[in-house]
Order: structure tokens, then C-alpha cells, then sequence
């Protein structure tokens, strides 16, 4: 039997007990506190980073930058980058921001705009409403009337163009048609190589090489079930990435390496490469990041 004395002590242990269980989870208590504390701030704080991450791209980040700062809430639907990646250019539904390394930039009000492309000599090309216009002393001028196209690139004389039917047409800067060729049929994908020599079409599991000046065929082959194509720093090589073989008796490499002007081939061991423009005046790759030109990683 426990007296009073008993139950006192018995008692104050207790409580001695409960303030050092208080004293123990309290900075424990503080300690989640801090830490959802933490996350709360790591969430809110970089969020916004990765929205706006295309501005941390360590060759095209001041570019990104300025764009985003003249298309704020705008939809950004196509981008373009100068051959040499001075200068870059975004567009909305009916408007398009451009700005180069120099620190200029514009805003530039063009309704109806399906595509953008530089130059060689990085002047800026607009597709928009049926027509074709090109930058001159800071201003867009009218050159010509063109079938809304699919694809606008830039080569050393001027602009190729690809519209959905597959009809490829290269235009001077005055406008002078320099060449017209028919792929085909439609769904092609248009890219020029090195120095803006040379045009590719990749369609219906091959690809078509052109000069893209005067788009005579310089090499049409489906030397594998082409899934992409890469330009690489030579400007008569390209890397095919290879989908699986049809037969299994002949299977397919993972990609390959050709020469398109004597159709030599390398077999190249399968690796992760990302779908990406090469720059016709520099070796970067470049790719769509949030509706902005990033940086991508070499094939």
C-alpha cells in the first residue's frame, strides 16, 4: 500500500516525466516545422526557376531572357535560332519577338504567323497569311506568296520552304525562286547541314538530300527505317537514328552514319539521342524548351 508520501513522489515523477517528454518532442516539433518550412519555400521558389528555365540555357539563356520579357502572356507557338545563335526569334498567334546578343531586340506585330527561320547572313523570315516576308533594316518586308509551310529553313542563299503537300521551294533575300522540287508525299521533316549547303527531307522511313540552293537531288535512300536525322559537324555526314528491322533474319543497326554524297555507312552502337536541329553556322544543338530554343545535347 502506498501512502501519501508515495503518491506525491509517484506523482511529481510522473509530471517530471511528462515535461521531459514535452522538452523531447517539442524540437522535434520544430524541427518538421522548419522542414515543411523548407519544402514550402524549395516549392515555391523553384517553380518559377523551372518555368522560366529556358533563361538559364548556358548558350542561349540572354536570348531566352529578352524573349520571354517581350512575349510575357503571350502563347509562344514556334521558335527560330540565327545560324550562328546571335540572335533568336519566338511567335505567337499574332506576334513576333526577336533578339540578338547585341542587346536589340523588337516586337514585332504579325497576325497569322505558321513559321520562322534566319538566314545565313541571320536575317529573320516570316511565313504568315500566305505571304513570305524577310527582315530589312529592322522591318518586314513582303517577297513573295507562299503556301503556309510546314517547314521554314534557313540556307546560305536565302530560305527552303516545305508546305504539307510536299512541294520544297528555295527562295533568294529579293524573292527570286532559286529552286523547286516535289516530295513524295506530305509529312516530311526539313533540316539543312553545316554551312547551309545541303537540305534534308526525311519521309516515309528515308530521307532525300538536296542542294539547298537549287534543291537538285543530290541522294534519295531508306538505308534503315529512319526514325530521325542529325546533321553532324561535316557538312556532307548525317547520323540516322534506326527503327527496328521488318525482318528478323536482317535486323537493323541502331543507327547509322553516312556520307550522303557516296552513300558510305557506319554502323553506330545504340545510345539515348535526343531529337534536335543542329545550326547550320555553329556546332550547337538546339531544341523546343517551354516554347524557347534550348540548348540540346550533340547526337
Amino acid at each position: 500500500m502506498v501512502g501519501r508520501e508515495g503518491l506525491l513522489l509517484a506523482g511529481r515523477k510522473r509530471a517530471w516525466l511528462t515535461r521531459s517528454a514535452v522538452a523531447r518532442v517539442w524540437p522535434l516539433t520544430l524541427v518538421i516545422a522548419a522542414g515543411l518550412g523548407l519544402l514550402l519555400y524549395v516549392a515555391t521558389t523553384s517553380l518559377p526557376y523551372l518555368i522560366a528555365s529556358p533563361s538559364g540555357d548556358a548558350h542561349l539563356g540572354s536570348l531566352n531572357d529578352c524573349l520571354s520579357r517581350r512575349l510575357a502572356g503571350v502563347t509562344r507557338l514556334g521558335w527560330a535560332v540565327a545560324p550562328d545563335a546571335s540572335r533568336a526569334a519566338v511567335f505567337g498567334p499574332r506576334v513576333v519577338a526577336v533578339c540578338g546578343e547585341d542587346g536589340t531586340h523588337a516586337r514585332l506585330d504579325v497576325p497569322g504567323v505558321t513559321a520562322l527561320a534566319f538566314d545565313g547572313d541571320s536575317h529573320l523570315w516570316v511565313a504568315a497569311g500566305g505571304h513570305l516576308l524577310r527582315e530589312q533594316d529592322g522591318v518586314l518586308q513582303t517577297v513573295g506568296d507562299i503556301a503556309p509551310p510546314e517547314w521554314l529553313i534557313g540556307h546560305a542563299g536565302g530560305v527552303v520552304a516545305l508546305d504539307a503537300t510536299g512541294q520544297l521551294i528555295s527562295v533568294a533575300p529579293d524573292g527570286k525562286v532559286l529552286g523547286q522540287a516535289q516530295v513524295p508525299g506530305p509529312g516530311g521533316r526539313l533540316s539543312v547541314g553545316p554551312g547551309g549547303v545541303l537540305a534534308a527531307v526525311e519521309w516515309g522511313g528515308g530521307f532525300i538530300i538536296y542542294d539547298a540552293r537549287t534543291l537538285e537531288l543530290v541522294r534519295a535512300e531508306a538505308p534503315c527505317a529512319v526514325e530521325f536525322l542529325w546533321w553532324l559537324d561535316a557538312e556532307d555526314q548525317v547520323l540516322l537514328a534506326c527503327g527496328a528491322s521488318a525482318s528478323p533474319e536482317s535486323p537493323s543497326p541502331a543507327a547509322l552514319r553516312v556520307e550522303v554524297r557516296t552513300g558510305t555507312r557506319e554502323p553506330l552502337p545504340a545510345r539515348t539521342r535526343a531529337p534536335a536541329r543542329r545550326l547550320s553556322g555553329r556546332a550547337l544543338y538546339v531544341q523546343g524548351c517551354d516554347g524557347f530554343p534550348c540548348t540540346a545535347t550533340p547526337p
